[in-house]
């Protein structure tokens, strides 16, 4: 299965404040500029990693690929992919703010109330999960093991 992940108010902090993690290359961190992940992040991506799982990311901002890609590398995070709003404005031909289909993307993990309409209207999976929840790593295990039993 392949599974991404939103940034903003999903994995990152942006209008709203949410528990950090520690990142794992503590030294680099304190050298370069970087955006701190979620508490639970890690858990969650060594989780789908365990399952066999492809982890992305898919964001509507213009944040480059490799500055994504360094972010995740300071926690120890392998990404096997990163969409961002320059690459889907040429890849995808849906008027949708994400459609993961065009990347061969399974589920899409999200905080917007309005990705989750579109799901539903273009039918691709999403978990919507709000960024004040507490159990937000079970909820979205849960999901992702349900998804693939559905599928099997």
């Amino acid at each position: 299965m392949c599974i991404a992940f939103d940034l903003d108010d999903t994995l990152l902090c942006s209008r709203y404040r949410f528990p950090t993690e520690p990142p794992k290359k503590s030294f680099f961190a304190r050298v370069i500029s970087y955006e701190q992940l979620r508490e639970g992040t890690k858990e969650l991506f060594e989780f789908c990693k365990a399952q066999g799982w492809q982890t992305w990311i898919y964001t509507t901002s213009y944040r480059t690929p490799s500055y994504i890609r360094r972010i995740f590398w300071l926690y120890g995070i392998r990404l096997d992919g990163v969409i961002n709003q320059s690459i889907h404005e040429r890849k995808v031909s849906v008027r949708s703010s994400k459609y993961p289909p065009t990347f061969g993307i399974d589920v899409l993990i999200d905080d917007s109330k309005g990705v989750e309409l579109e799901g539903q209207k273009y039918s691709f999976k999403v978990c919507c999960i709000k960024v004040y929840e507490e159990n937000w790593v079970q909820k979205i295990k849960k999901f992702l093991l349900e998804s693939q039993n559905r599928s099997n």
